[in-house]
Order: structure tokens, then sequence, then C-alpha cells
């Protein structure tokens, strides 16, 4: 996805949020902005439950496959094979890499350090 497609889905995702919030607090308002395309009031949660389910989707699509972790870990490919030579554990060089991009101590860390540990296990 280029990088202009990519900020048009993150405006229109934003635009989209802000109708849904908007739908969310006004369902069944006979003032609601809805009001300009739909005359009934009927409707306004069908509306509301179509608008959350796009946003969704659009999260979804916007997040899949980014994984900037793993990325960082195939640049850094051969100081990690240089480092396997000189003998150091995947533990170590989990805590050194973890160490480098300055993640402190907590649950983020472990799960940070288990999807090193096991992308260093499948390398």
């Amino acid at each position: 996805m280029t990088t202009r497609l990519r900020t048009g889905l993150y405006i229109l995702l934003a635009v989209l949020m802000l109708l849904t919030l908007n739908s969310i607090f006004n369902t069944g308002n006979p003032n609601s902005i809805f009001r300009i395309l739909i005359k009934s009031t009927a409707y306004d949660l069908v509306i509301t439950l179509s608008l959350a389910a796009t946003v969704f989707v659009l999260v979804v699509l916007l997040t899949r496959g980014r994984d900037n972790l793993t990325h960082l870990l195939t640049i850094n490919g051969e100081q990690i094979r240089a480092l396997r030579s000189k003998g150091q554990s995947d533990d170590d060089i989990a805590e050194s890499f973890l160490s480098e991009l300055g993640a402190k101590p907590g649950l983020v860390y472990r799960l940070a350090k288990r999807r090193v540990l096991r992308y260093l296990s499948k390398q």
C-alpha cells in the first residue's frame, strides 16, 4: 500500500470514527446530522452498527501485516549471526536487542522478548 493511499485511509478512518461517535450519542435524536439523508429515526441503529463495522474493517486492514519488531530483527540479521558465532545464547541476544531498543522491564518487555526468542528460534 502506498503512503498516499494509507494516509487517505487514515483520514477516512478518522472521519468515520467521528461519525460513529456522533451516531452513538444521537441515535433516535430528531435533530441528528443523519436527518439530512434519512428522515426516519428508525434506521439510526442500523446506521450506527454499519459505521462501527466499517471502522472495524478499516482498522484491521490498516494494522494487518505491520510487524516492526520482526522487521528490525530482519535488518539486524547480520549482527545476530555475528553474536551467535561468538557463542551467545538466544536469550542473551534477545536481552541485548531489547536493551538497545530501550525497552523497560515489565509486561510489554516480556511479550517482546518472547516474540524475539520465537523469531530467533526460527533462524
